[in-house]
């Protein structure tokens, strides 16, 4: 159901009614016209632990019939995005590499821009896929020592090398040691990054799990320090690299994601489309009180698919190029 989004004068409008109902979709039907690239979150958004929401793989497999582009874009750094491939293939929606963007991709970005000339090295905090993906860029790679005792309060910690930079993923095999040699490292003087500042993961149930940004709020009161960089959203970084790397003006983008402060934010700092979903984590009240204003709120992605039905709908001279 829609409840609620943006009318061309900028105001938000509740769909409270058939009024406002109609008032909404027809400004949504409007701008849709012009998207051709949706980008989308996944955990509470798409999917929900290893399936696909209710909805979404019909809604997804009308944009794709409309010969629209669509990314998922994640904060989550735990997997490769080999998984999220795969994830999403066997939920029943067909995915390619070229549609997924994790925040580890972002992180990968932002280190080549800081050190565009050399690859430094790093510690990292994070999965075994988090791990990988950065050993299989090239970047050189500290790690703990056998002996905690041998952790040495300077700049490499006692790994034998000098570390450049602490890189924290959403690490769930997260163990005390790797958190004490990080602080080390950070007190030493060595400037950390984060992926993304989720606090909780969403699961099946209810249940959440400590994401990234509750780890990053531990490093933080532990040294005092705050990190370089969260490079995952609200961070634009990876929308500019997506908008850079296929020629898309933002007007030809919308984000649709679940949470005010990572997805509708991004979205608002990219100057791009909103649609929030009510799937996930943010309340319509939550987001009403945000004065976030998405373009567009729904209870779900499925709610999309009579938008796009609309649209189909359209004449081909109503629809823009």
């Amino acid at each position: 159901m829609i409840r609620g989004g943006r009318q061309p004068d900028g105001t938000f409008v509740l769909a409270s009614d058939e009024d406002g109902r109609r008032r909404v979709e027809a400004a949504a039907l409007s701008w849709l016209a012009d998207i051709r690239c949706l980008l989308l979150d996944m955990d509470g958004t798409v999917t929900l632990g290893e399936g696909a929401l209710p909805g979404a793989v019909d809604t997804l497999e009308a944009w794709k019939a409309m010969e629209r582009d669509r990314v998922f874009v994640t904060n989550n750094s735990s997997h490769g995005t080999g998984h999220y491939v795969r994830r999403l293939n066997r939920a029943g929606i067909p995915t390619v590499r070229r549609e997924v963007m994790t925040s580890t991709d972002a992180l990968k970005s932002y280190l080549s821009a800081l050190s565009p000339d050399t690859c430094p090295t790093l510690f990292p905090l994070g999965t075994p896929d988090f791990v990988g993906e950065l050993a299989d860029a090239g970047y050189p790679l500290a790690a703990v020592p056998p002996d905690a005792a041998s952790i040495r309060p300077d700049r490499t910690g006692g790994t034998g090398r000098p570390v450049d930079f602490v890189v924290l993923g959403f690490d769930t095999t997260l163990r005390y040691e790797k958190l004490d040699l990080a602080c080390t490292l950070i007190r030493a003087g060595v400037p950390w990054i984060a992926t993304n500042p989720d606090r909780v993961c969403p699961l099946e149930g209810g249940r959440v799990l400590p994401d990234c940004g509750a780890m990053t709020a531990f490093l933080q009161t532990c040294t005092g320090i705050p990190p370089l960089q969260v490079v995952g959203k609200p961070d634009t970084l990876m929308i500019d690299l997506l908008r850079r790397d296929r020629g898309l003006d933002a007007r030809a983008l919308a984000m649709a994601g679940d949470r005010i402060e990572t997805d509708l934010e991004v979205a608002r700092k990219a100057g791009i489309r909103c649609i929030a979903v009510l799937s996930g984590v943010s309340t319509l009240r939550e987001i009403v009180d945000s004065g976030v204003a998405p373009d567009l709120v729904l209870d779900g992605i499925a709610d999309l698919l009579p938008l796009l039905r609309g649209l189909s709908a359209q004449s081909p001279k109503e629809v823009r190029p």
